[in-house]
């Protein structure tokens, strides 16, 4: 596991692949790994953590832009299933204590927030697709202008996710980030007329900052999900696969 944070005001990180474990340790219920083993790795976070996985919440992630906040009536949805996790969302809020919330991702971007101001944590799912979308910028938005929150008391992680170098796209990708409002051509390199590589940490972290985050309050995960086999989920380079947990909780 990777520990962003561990402190009395809040957990934070992303477990990882561990090829010991039963289904390599995947933590998500729609890959076609058998269900009791990824309950199981669960079962091991929620130990290791110590939050009961009744006060966990997921979301079926559906590579939107929609933000849901988790409320008491929320808690336990999609922990032991997907039937009944949050529908068609990519970023969960909340203000409860002692409930985990949290995205999964192979390649994708994970971002996580707390505010220990307004006592708020944030857990964003950012592939391509959402970071055209800004799907950061707008979960910001509404922590803003909805929950009060100022983005220079916001802490922000980025996690483990596919690299620069490994990340290549054609042009209709290329156009998409493009189109986004702020200059995107620090976080694009032509490999070609018709390829390019995109730097999707960078272009989430400039969301971040352009909304007012301090860029001492960023940290950034420096693993290349494509490139390490042993501990890291890769869909890109293994299309059949696990995915990882980044996960926030509030004491």
């Amino acid at each position: 596991m990777i520990l962003w944070k561990d402190t009395h005001a809040f957990s934070a990180g992303t477990t990882l692949r561990d090829p010991l474990q039963r289904a390599c340790n995947s933590m998500a219920l729609h890959c076609g790994e058998d269900d009791d083993s990824v309950l199981e790795n669960r079962k091991m976070l929620a130990d290791m953590i110590h939050v009961p996985m009744k006060r966990f919440v997921f979301a079926n992630q559906t590579h939107s832009d929609h933000l849901y906040e988790v409320c008491e009536k929320d808690i336990g949805k999609g922990a032991f299933s997907k039937e009944d996790a949050i529908q068609d969302c990519d970023a969960l809020y909340t203000r409860e204590r002692n409930v985990l919330i949290g995205v999964f991702t192979a390649d994708c971007v994970p971002i996580l927030l707390y505010d220990p101001m307004e006592h708020i944590i944030a857990a964003i799912h950012s592939g391509w697709i959402g970071t055209t979308k800004a799907i950061v910028s707008k979960t910001l938005d509404v922590l803003r202008q909805k929950e009060g929150c100022l983005s220079e008391n916001i802490l922000a992680y980025i996690g483990p996710a596919i690299a620069y170098q490994s990340f290549e796209i054609g042009m209709e990708v290329v156009d998409q980030i493009k189109a986004l409002p702020f200059d995107t051509s620090p976080y694009l390199r032509m490999k070609n007329e018709q390829k390019a590589y995109a730097d999707n940490k960078g272009l989430n972290r400039q969301m971040l900052l352009n909304a007012g985050v301090l860029r001492e309050h960023i940290t950034v995960d420096p693993n290349d999900t494509f490139i390490d086999n042993e501990v890291f989920f890769s869909y890109r380079r293994d299309k059949q696969c696990g995915r990882h947990l980044s996960f926030i909780v509030q004491r």
